[in-house]
């Protein structure tokens, strides 16, 4: 049970946990007092603020409440933001085991009732800022009764900078935490307190990963403190410090804040959580940072507010920056958006993000986008609000060239200012200089030339937005002190979603986003130039912006609402993994196949070259030679593991051996990691040198895939580009076994585990110097020795079979001392040290001025050594790193050929075949053609019986004979469908849909045939769901996604609509499906899918060329009862000719199990409806069609001129009337 009290003056509640017996003894033992090296008493340390936990928006309120750091107010909360007096929490007693909420961090008022930021703003000020903690050193004294020593004080300096997050402080060999943080570990991770009137908690630094995995799936921002300096430099340093200005403990800095958007798994973590993702890759959602700007029709600046041909405005704009904290890739994107933010949800659905960055204030993010955002982003999303100004922490390292690599130049940061993050690229020398010239840039242009080309094209085209964007980014990857880390990757891609509206400001990204998916699909493999395709020089000039029009799409679009409805990544019951069309067709062996046929899946080809090409791959990996060598590559592919991640693993573990870009020494070498005392470093090694052998042995399996496919005749260019070398004009690497051989050869992982790595020669220069060094010393030093014995010492035989260099190890101390009998004569310069023995046996040890300088050389020469052969894994990580375009070309490969082998097991399997794309002349309609086609992700109905598969003919039919695809026959475009509740019209819509997309990802169909035009967008209108934090109702949903496909779809596109209307009044619902049919069919010219239980519609539209009716077919059995309600009715699920006669809602209530009085009255109001719609009741009875007919002869009576025909015009008002009333009303 928690206690939960308001404090405060803003809008969060702080809760401190009960504390609870733990039930193993390992609880007891890792909350054991650790003893500091500065032998500073911890026990008396007061108590802290509380901070929020993540999930934290701009009001402070949380999106999960278990990971709020609370606690329980002081006494008389007398803060206007509360009612009434709260009572006191209980004073602690010292020496026992306090309860929670009664520890004495509950009693300080400056984290409860006046808590304040570093920026003096109280919880109400609308620029307060959680991340700092204005600290009362005061109040602390007098509440604990004691002064605040030095190590508390350090603590609270710490704690003051980063006051949102979970303090890990390191003292001696445990990670201890303190007040609220204890609170913390107690509720997160099962901790009971320790004795003390200060609430207290810890572990050993061997269960940080375990710790640290619990706490940030838990919602919280976690900061780890390292002790960053020995005793032994302690005491050096206070000799060297002036009087009254002596360090009193050992020097301790923040190595890093991990959150669920940052997390890196360093070898300080355990990465096989990763291995537990759902699908995708590792199973992690990156971290997004969106600026956002409303466009105003008035506006004179460049963002006008633009209107397409559909009529569609651009009423915002967003510059996004998403980083992938584990694999260091960094994506960019601008572009505009309409009124229901579609492009935005398409963003987050195609990268589900796992923290989320805005900016709070006047001029940040709309509460539209944030309500969007709460409702669109997966459950446990962290949400950051960022304000304009930030105060950046304060660096506590010793040198102040450390704290100069670290800090920002000004404590007070803008994150959100494009100018000031494109000064702070050039400072931190990320990327690599075009120019060795030492000037500070005027220009956030100048220098940049050697950028990844995406930034450079970002800041040289204006994409403002999306440098700003970036700017919060890099602000908090710095804080997180992972951004060396991942921007020295140089891994930048673009991002566009699809939509109907467009600026100019996004062009350019447009243009290289479609660049970029030429290399995500693999068109780029092959260098031949799209070809325009031959549809005779008439049908082309007839139509040739329609034929522009279409030549230029590359892919199929696919929105948010579309990945959602169609369940594409997750299922829209749980949210789940399982159940999704990627999880049906993902049976890739490495996570890196797996994260590139997902890219596949959001991105289905257009071009039916290109579908052709992916097709033909698939289908020469499923028999032959080609199905048995691609089985045998399967295996290797899983031994290669997650290679996309090591490589950004080996990168960080290259740490101060990797170059900078900039002329300012290397960020990753000034890193507080790099000075961390660390006492499991035996553990740590392991796990780095686990990492560095999966990727050596990853690899090396990669690349023993071009040996399978060496002797075998390929028909695929595509294919045989993917598995061959370079030397032979494919993508993989020539050479990479060879690469590889090296460090297996130079690098004895089983020695390395153990931490007995040492350089081979040319690895390191410095090493092989010193190695030189050591050598020439030790010749020297027999050189002497023989000089010595052959011309100076007497007797010669004596000196020379007696003379021996004692202390020549390397960590000896008085190296090389000579030892001789005392019956050896020696010159004067040689100086006894030390003897032993007596009389005639006695030994002397001997030291010269010679061997003294030779001495000194080699102890220089051995601390070189030394110090290059602890950096000995880092050279070798950095020697690797530096191949990285090797690997990466090897990883992309594999990637590619393991999506391609998944699409080939589900080719494989029985009733799957290879659907036949024709191409789609400007004079001719698409169409598309399934036999017996089935749901991808339905293998059984919901009673447990075989999927009854359909077939379904829509805007053409294809000629079987025809292989070349001369085109389809014209026919109806619009399937109106109707049929009983339960009938499987949804799942008919959806199946359409999911096998068009597989179709055009280039897999195989489950179908017996299918034949289909590319289909250019997928358009949705499914279910029934509101958007409450957007205020959006359910019919507002509704006719919102109707909109998006009644603007955005093409002639190319495809639309399904389920029950359109059914969230107004039947009379409303009936005129919207009607206008909207209409719409569809005379202007969008789309294929349409229309399930409809509006039966006069059907009516109205059964004429129309262009609409064909069908209905999902059920049988009505017969039990003997003349009420048709009252009779069962079993579903057939195929797809029939013609209307439904009834939708059969009643018989579906009564198996559903509504009463039987509510069933009769329905049945009652149903026949009254259905009476008065069909005209044979003594009510209104004009259907839709008929009012029409009689509106168009009105029009046409007075459309003459002249003098209106009075005789025709009384005939109509006779038949008006006839039709609305019987002959007895009249008569009345």
């Amino acid at each position: 049970m928690l206690k939960v009290t308001q404090v405060g003056g803003g809008s969060s509640a702080f809760v401190s946990p009960t504390p609870r017996k733990s039930s193993v003894n390992s609880a007891k033992k890792s909350s054991m007092s650790s003893v500091d090296v500065t032998t500073t008493d911890f026990s008396s340390f007061a108590s802290q603020s509380p901070t929020p936990g993540n999930n934290i928006n701009s009001s402070g309120s949380s999106n999960n409440a278990s990971a709020m750091k609370k606690t329980n107010s002081s006494t008389n909360n007398s803060n206007s933001a509360t009612s009434g007096t709260k009572s006191a929490p209980p004073k602690p007693i010292a020496g026992v085991v306090n309860p929670a909420g009664s520890h004495l961090h509950n009693h300080l008022k400056f984290f409860t009732t006046h808590r304040k930021d570093l920026q003096g703003h109280p919880t109400t000020h609308p620029d307060y800022s959680p991340r700092t903690l204005q600290v009362s050193y005061a109040e602390i004294e007098r509440e604990s009764g004691a002064k605040v020593s030095p190590a508390q004080k350090q603590w609270w300096e710490m704690k003051s900078q980063y006051a949102d997050c979970v303090l890990l402080f390191k003292t001696g060999k445990f990670y201890e935490m303190f007040h609220d943080d204890a609170d913390v570990g107690v509720k997160v991770l099962g901790f009971v307190y320790m004795k003390g009137t200060s609430a207290h908690a810890g572990f050993p630094e061997a269960g940080y990963a375990n710790m640290l995995t619990k706490l940030v799936d838990a919602g919280y921002r976690v900061a780890r403190v390292e002790q960053t300096e020995t005793p032994e430099a302690l005491k050096e340093r206070k000799a060297r410090a002036p009087k009254g200005q002596k360090p009193q403990v050992v020097c301790r800095e923040m190595c890093s804040l991990v959150s669920q958007g940052t997390r890196t798994f360093c070898f300080l973590e355990d990465a096989t959580v990763l291995e537990k993702g759902d699908g995708g890759g590792n199973g992690r959602g990156p971290l997004l940072a969106i600026k956002e700007i409303l466009l105003e029709e008035n506006d004179d600046n460049d963002l006008m507010v633009e209107e397409d041909e559909t009529g569609t405005k651009a009423v915002c704009e967003y510059g996004v920056t998403i980083v992938d904290a584990v694999t260091g890739t960094v994506t960019l994107g601008q572009f505009a958006d309409d009124v229901l933010r579609s492009r935005m949800q398409t963003l987050l659905a195609s990268f589900g993000p796992s923290e989320v960055i805005y900016e709070k204030g006047e001029n940040g993010a709309s509460k539209t986008l944030v309500s969007l955002l709460k409702s669109a982003c997966p459950p446990n999303t962290v949400f950051q609000a960022l304000n304009h100004a930030e105060r950046f922490p304060i660096s506590f390292a010793v040198e102040a060239q450390d704290r100069r690599m670290i800090e920002r130049t000004q404590t007070l940061v803008h994150p959100w200012d494009a100018d000031e993050a494109l000064k702070e690229l050039h400072r931190r020398g990320y990327y690599p200089r075009s120019s060795r010239k030492k000037s500070e840039p005027s220009s956030g242009e100048e220098g940049i030339a050697r950028w990844p080309e995406i930034l450079r094209s970002c800041i040289q085209g204006g994409a403002t937005l999306t440098i700003q964007s970036f700017g919060a980014a890099l602000y908090n990857l710095q804080l997180s002190l992972i951004d060396a880390e991942i921007l020295s990757m140089g891994i930048v891609k673009p991002y566009c979603p699809p939509s109907n509206v467009d600026v100019a400001s996004n062009l350019q990204l447009q243009e290289m986003y479609n660049k970029e998916a030429h290399q995500v699909d693999g068109r780029s493999l092959i260098e031949t130039e799209q070809q325009p395709v031959d549809f005779g020089t008439s049908q082309v000039a007839d139509d040739s912006a329609l034929y522009e029009s279409e030549s230029s799409i590359d892919h199929m679009a696919l929105d948010g609402r579309t990945l959602t409805n169609l369940e594409i990544l997750h299922n829209i019951t749980s949210g789940a993994y399982q159940g999704s069309l990627l999880s049906k067709i993902d049976t890739t062996q490495s996570p890196h196949g797996s994260r590139l046929l997902r890219a596949w899946l959001l991105r289905p080809l257009f071009r039916k070259v290109d579908i052709d090409r992916r097709a033909d791959v698939v289908e020469e990996l499923t028999g032959g030679a080609m199905a048995v060598a691609m089985a045998e590559a399967r295996s290797l592919l899983k031994k290669t593991g997650d290679v996309e991640r090591l490589l950004s693993r080996v990168h960080s573990m290259g740490g101060a051996a990797t170059t900078a870009g900039g002329d300012e020494p290397s960020s990753m070498a000034s890193h507080p990691n790099e000075r961390a005392v660390l006492y499991e470093m035996d553990k740590h090694t392991k796990r780095k040198v686990g990492d560095f052998s999966k990727v050596l042995n990853g690899l090396r399996a990669a690349a023993e895939i071009p040996d399978l496919f060496a002797n075998a005749e390929i028909q695929s260019p595509m294919l045989e580009k993917i598995v061959r070398t370079t030397d032979e004009n494919g993508c993989f690497p020539a050479g990479m076994k060879e690469r590889l051989d090296w460090f297996f050869d130079n690098f004895d992982l089983k020695k390395a585990a153990k931490g007995e790595f040492e350089p081979s020669r040319g690895m390191d220069e410095d090493y092989d110097e010193a190695c030189n060094e050591i050598d020439r010393i030790k010749r020297d030093l027999q050189d002497y020795k023989d000089e010595m014995c052959s011309s100076v010492l007497h007797p010669r035989n004596t000196a020379r079979s007696s003379w021996k260099y004692i202390n020549v190890k390397e960590d000896s101390k008085d190296k090389y001392l000579i030892e001789l009998p005392i019956s050896v004569n020696v010159p004067d310069d040689f100086e006894v040290k030390a003897k032993r023995g007596k009389g005639a046996n006695q030994v002397n040890k001997y030291r010269t001025a010679f061997v003294e300088q030779l001495v000194q050389e080699l102890e220089r020469a051995i601390d070189v050594k030394n110090e290059r052969k602890a950096a000995g894994m880092k050279l070798v990580f950095a020697k690797f790193d530096s191949m990285r375009s090797v690997w990466m070309a090897a990883t992309h490969a594999t990637a590619m050929l393991d999506a391609l082998g998944s699409l080939a097991q589900i080719a494989s399997q029985p009733g799957f075949c290879r659907p036949q794309i024709v191409d789609c002349a400007p004079t001719e309609k698409p169409g598309i053609e399934i036999i017996q086609g089935r749901h991808p992700c339905v293998e059984v109905t919901h009673n447990g019986g075989d999927f009854i598969p359909n077939d379904l003919t829509l805007g053409g039919t294809f000629d079987s004979s025809d292989s070349h695809g001369d085109g389809p026959v014209d026919t109806s475009t619009v399937l109106l469908l109707s049929g009983p509740n339960m009938g499987g019209k949804s799942t008919l819509l959806r199946q359409t849909c999911l096998i068009t997309i597989l179709a055009q990802v280039g897999s195989f169909v489950p179908a017996e045939k299918c034949s289909l035009t590319p289909v250019d967008r997928i358009f949705t209108r499914l279910g029934a769901s509101d958007r409450i934090l957007c205020g959006q109702s359910t019919f507002f949903v509704e006719l919102a996604e109707t909109a998006a496909a009644v603007r955005g779809a093409t002639r190319r596109s495809l639309v399904i609509m389920d029950e359109l209307g059914r969230g107004t009044s039947t009379f409303d619902g009936t005129a919207i499906a009607s206008a909207t049919v209409q719409h569809l069919v005379e202007r969008n010219k789309c294929l349409t899918l229309f399930a409809t239980h509006y039966h006069s519609l059907l009516e109205d539209w059964k004429n129309e060329p262009a609409i064909r009716l069908g209905h999902m077919e059920c049988i009505v059995e017969d039990n003997d009862d003349d009420d048709s309600e009252k009779k069962n009715i079993a579903f057939l699920y195929t797809l029939g000719e013609g209307p439904c006669p009834k939708s059969f809602g009643v018989n579906v209530a009564r198996l559903a199990g509504l009463p039987d009085d509510v069933l009769e009255r329905a049945k009652r109001v149903s026949a009254a409806f259905e009476a008065e719609m069909s005209g044979e009741s003594n009510q209104h009875k004009i259907i839709p069609s008929k009012a029409e007919d009689m509106v168009n002869q009105i029009e046409k009576l007075f459309s003459h001129e002249g003098e209106v025909n009075h005789d025709e015009l009384k005939q109509i008002w006779q038949g008006l009337q006839a039709e609305c009333f019987d002959s007895s009303y009249l008569t009345k």
